[in-house]
Parts: C-alpha cells; structure tokens; sequence
C-alpha cells in the first residue's frame, strides 16, 4: 500500500529578467526569497517616480582587506584588533593584538564614518564606525563602504536604508556558501538606493543623532572603567602580565603549577589561572572593604529550561531577548515570545536586574533598563537584585572590568557548553566602596545604558519611517 505525504513548499514566480541581469546568474532558491522579490518590485515601482542610484555612486570605495595570514601577539606589543563580532560590543574591547609586521594591515584601519557591513557568518549586519575606533585595526573580512564627498553628506540615510528590510534583502539575496555564508563587495556595490530630498535630510539627522549618542555612551563605559582602578586603587591587569613557566615554551602552553592544598576539589584549569591569584592578591591589598557578591544580594535567580513559545511579530507577542543580545551597542534579528505562557513571569524582565550570562559565552552582562522592562530574558542568564546599599550600575561596572570577568569564569563548568550557577556568582569577590564612589562609577553606567537605549529607539524609528515611506512612493 502506498502512503502519500502532502508536503508545503514554498514558491514564486520570477521575471527571467532578474536572473540573467546579474552577472552571477544566480538559480539557487536563496537568492530570490521573498523579501528580495518584494523589494526587486518595490524598487522597480519607485524607479517611476523617482531617481534611484546604486551604493557604488555614493562611495569612494567598497573593499574589504586582503586575506592574509595574522600575526597575532600579545596587548604589550601589537596594535588592538577588532574581529566582527566586537564591532557591535557596547563595551568595545579588542580581544586580540595584531603584529605591525601583518601583511596589508595599513587597509585595516578605518576611517571615521565608514559604513562596516559583515562579510561573513551573518553577513549584513551594518555598524557605523566612530571615533572609538581611531586606534584599532577591523578585521579584513568585514565590508568597508567608503563614502564619497555626496554620500558623505547622506551617510546616516545610506546607512538606514541598508538596515530597512529593502537594503537587508539586497545585502543578503546573494550570500553563498554551503556551511558559513559570504557576500562579495560587489554584491554591497549594486545594491539599489532610492533618492528623495527631503527624507533623506530628515533620516540622515536622526541616525547622526543616534551615532552621537552611542559615541557617548561608550565612553562613559570606558570612563566608568577607569574609575574602578582610579577610585579604588586596583591596579589594571592583563593575562599578558601573567608569568607562565619557561619563555618560548610558557607562550605556547602556558604551563603553571598548583599545590594540592589548593586544589579545592577543583581539577579543571580555569579555576586555577595564574591571573585568578594575581586578582585576589590586588584586592586583598586595597584599603576598601572586600565581601563576596552573596553578602550583598537580595536574590540570584536563573529559571528552568523551558519550551519557546515563539511568535511571528510584534503584534502576536511581545520581544523575547537571548543571551547574544546582552553585549551588543543594538539588537539584530528581534524574536518574539506568546504574550501569555506557562510560568511566563518567571522570564519577564524587571526593571534594575543585573542580567549575567550562565550558559554558553559566561559573563556577558547587562542591566534591565525601562526600555526593555517586561520583554522576556532566556533562562540562560540570571537576574541579579543587589541590596539598597549596593548600587546596581557600579556593581555592573565591575562585573565588566576584568575583576568580575575572569572571576565569573573560574567557575565554569561543563563539558561541550559552559556553565554557571546561582552559587559560583555569589562567591565573587567585590570590594564596597562608599556610597559617594559607587554613586559616581554607576550612575556613568546606567547614563550609558539610557543612551544606548534612547540611540536605539530613534534608529529604529527612522528605519520604520524610511520603509513606511518607500512603501507608499511605490
């Protein structure tokens, strides 16, 4: 007996233009999805009413940096290296140093409003550069749109346009690649842009407004940083400070030895990194009260696993954010959950939790501001209530610094994915200055945040008003 299965393909119908126009001639389903016949349509309808030029006009160059092979080195001796991913940190810090000897590397530096879109991995996440990034290099796989002396004067328009969901069809309908996914400059070159006077002056102010205020509140992480040193006497540190067995050798493997009185029961090496001793040596040191994280907590909750109850959009649900949204200056790819679900306020966010990453990239952190009160947190990071007496922007500021960091890390455990528990934060050592310093550090992180949260508020309105407009044009 034979069983038929009825299976829902999706499809469309296509202009035979729109396959030959491209030199690639692309017939692989991806590249005409929905949205970019959608947007094909749209552009074609605007076309009759007004002028549309390609990105490739408003730029000096589109490039992206040889691929060759990085020399890395430690922080002492080589230049700050951005990878894609930490171009889009809130707190921006490179992770790795680079040679001066690194072939190509004078096309790694940026200028100041270069449009940086990614090439690869997710390819078309768009950031525009600031001035933060004046003393670093980017790594050479992420696309470099260099505007020329017109699209320098609509850079903010450019920019929003390319994060419309018009500019993301065309950035991402030629991606290719079996396993990680790549877009050419080429493909950022052609890419259609309607002209319109005067929206584009409107657009361009506000998205000029919203690269000010995520300048500012950068720096204010950056100042807030300092102060934890400054006010607090902690000296900086650096697992390049840290003096491994032998010389050549002691680079490669970073060999150190630990005495069996301090095991602890604990086996695994991150618990016993050199630098986690170099850490309590300083804080014992310091004239300021030290106490575990515990002492000062109301609570440390991480909810149980449970199934999403995703939604399309945000008239069915309401914004659910995962642990990769936490570190990020803006939120990519919004997910939806049910507005009502099983045990649903256990992953409600409240406003003035401190958000820590337990599962997976540990130690990411984040506060709740009022812009995201009452979305939903995965139950991959715990919500921290710290007492009245400590305040919850320097206790964020320090479990930023490097102090936090690499405590919250020792305690990893887990064999393929990382893991934290209730118990391994509040064993974090934290030093209580008074109320005045912690006033001055965290109020300096929670402006951040605000900013932040404000810059993202006008760049999504702009973007809304520039698709809402482009649609009633057509």
């Amino acid at each position: 007996m034979m069983v038929a299965q009825l299976i829902d393909l999706n499809w469309v119908t296509l202009k035979s233009k729109w396959i030959f126009q491209d030199k690639e001639i692309r017939l692989n389903a991806s590249s005409y999805s929905f949205e970019s016949i959608k947007a094909r349509e749209l552009i074609e309808s605007i076309k009759k009413r007004t002028s549309v030029e390609s990105v490739n006009n408003l730029s000096e160059k589109i490039f992206v940096g040889a691929r060759v092979k990085r020399l890395f080195t430690n922080s002492k001796e080589g230049i700050p290296y951005l990878m894609p991913i930490d171009l889009f940190m809130f707190n921006l810090k490179p992770r790795k140093w680079v040679r001066k000897e690194t072939k190509d590397l004078e096309n790694w530096w940026v200028k100041p409003f270069t449009i940086l879109i990614t090439q690869s991995g997710t390819p078309g996440r768009c950031l525009l550069m600031n001035k933060l990034f004046k003393d670093k290099v980017v790594s050479p796989n992420v696309i470099r749109i260099v505007p020329n002396e017109k699209g320098y004067k609509k850079i903010g328009y450019l920019y929003a346009y390319l994060n419309t969901w018009i500019g993301q069809a065309f950035l991402t309908k030629d991606q290719y690649g079996a396993t990680v996914k790549h877009i050419e400059t080429h493909h950022v070159a052609n890419i259609p842009i309607p002209r319109i006077q005067d929206l584009e002056e409107e657009i361009n102010k506000k998205i000029l407004e919203t690269h000010k205020l995520r300048e500012e509140a950068q720096e204010l992480l950056l100042k807030a940083e300092e102060m934890i040193y400054s006010e607090l006497g902690l000296p900086k540190i650096n697992e390049d400070d840290v003096e491994y067995f032998g010389d050549e050798i002691g680079r490669l493997v970073k060999a150190f030895e630990v005495k069996a009185s301090e095991l602890n029961y604990r086996l695994d090496v991150s618990y016993h990194l050199p630098i986690i001793k170099m850490i309590e040596k300083y804080l014992a040191k310091i004239k300021v009260d030290v106490q575990i994280l515990g002492n000062k907590l109301e609570s440390v909750f991480i909810p149980p696993r449970f199934k999403r109850p995703y939604v399309g959009n945000q008239d069915e649900g309401i914004r659910y954010i995962r642990p990769s949204d936490l570190p990020m200056i803006k939120y990519f790819e919004p997910k939806y959950f049910a507005k009502t679900f099983k045990n649903c306020d256990l992953y409600r966010l409240k406003e003035g939790d401190i958000l820590v990453v337990t599962d997976g990239t540990i130690g990411w952190a984040s506060i709740v501001t009022p812009f995201i009160t009452g979305w939903y947190g995965s139950n991959n990071f715990a919500r921290i209530v710290p007492t009245e007496d400590l305040h919850r922007g320097y206790l964020l500021a320090y479990l930023h610094s490097p102090y936090g960091q690499y405590q919250l890390k020792r305690e990893i455990f887990g064999g393929v994915i990382d893991h934290l528990t209730e118990d391994h934060i509040r064993q974090i050592k934290i030093p209580i200055p008074s109320s005045e310093v912690q006033e001055k550090i965290g109020s300096l992180v929670i402006e951040a945040y605000n900013k932040k949260d404000k810059a993202n508020q006008i760049e999504e309105e702009a973007v809304k008003q520039l698709e809402e407009t482009l649609t009633k044009i057509a």
